[in-house]
């Protein structure tokens, strides 16, 4: 692949690796499986998949789906090509990139002296939320995966990627309780303040 290219079109070699997916499959994949460490929009999934067909990565198979019993709907599967594969393992050797986190949550966290501290506190509550329910959603994730560790080479690495998730999660957990009794205090502090 060009050195210009996107990563989206190595998420995609790396999902096609594992087996034959459609691109609604694809995003529902990265939307579940990978979406603590990596997103991706059917807006790059799409063009990225036809670049990669026209370059011979991928080809187009057309297989049919059931859709509420009916086999008549065609719904289109790509497979990885063997320069595909060559292309992804020649990736992989490459040295990581510099890693890029962004938390907008943090970022107006930063600037808060202008806003009230009970903005944030439901900012930081929110995020709480549903970073937990993802917590959660990991978790059935991988004990599917320990009970089927067998079915799939990749399943141990998976994992070690999941075992990453869970305590970052953690952390957040932690950093959010944290945080939330602070702004809790300045609160109280700010309704009740102190006599001088």
């Amino acid at each position: 692949m060009a050195a210009n290219r996107s990563k989206t079109g190595y998420v995609l070699l790396g999902l096609l690796n594992e087996e034959n997916l459609t691109g609604y499959e694809i995003k529902k994949i990265v939307d579940t499986r990978l979406s603590f460490f990596w997103s991706e929009s059917f807006g790059q999934i799409y063009p990225e998949l036809k670049r990669l067909a026209a370059g011979g990565l991928i080809a187009v198979c057309e297989e049919p789906v059931s859709s509420e019993g009916k086999n008549s709907k065609q719904s289109i599967k790509y497979q990885i090509t063997v320069s595909g594969r060559y292309e992804l393992q020649e990736w992989l050797k490459t040295p990581v990139e510099k890693e890029t986190v962004r938390y907008e949550l943090l970022l107006k966290l930063y600037f808060s002296n202008s806003s009230s501290s009970a903005t944030m506190l439901e900012h930081v509550r929110e995020f709480e939320i549903n970073h937990r329910r993802q917590q959660q959603l990991f978790g059935k994730f991988e004990e599917q995966l320990k009970q089927n560790l067998d079915v799939h080479s990749n399943h141990s690495r998976i994992l070690m990627v999941l075992s990453f998730g869970q305590k970052l999660w953690e952390s957040y957990a932690d950093w959010c309780g944290q945080t939330i009794a602070l702004l809790e205090q300045e609160i109280a502090e700010h309704e009740n303040p102190p006599n001088e």
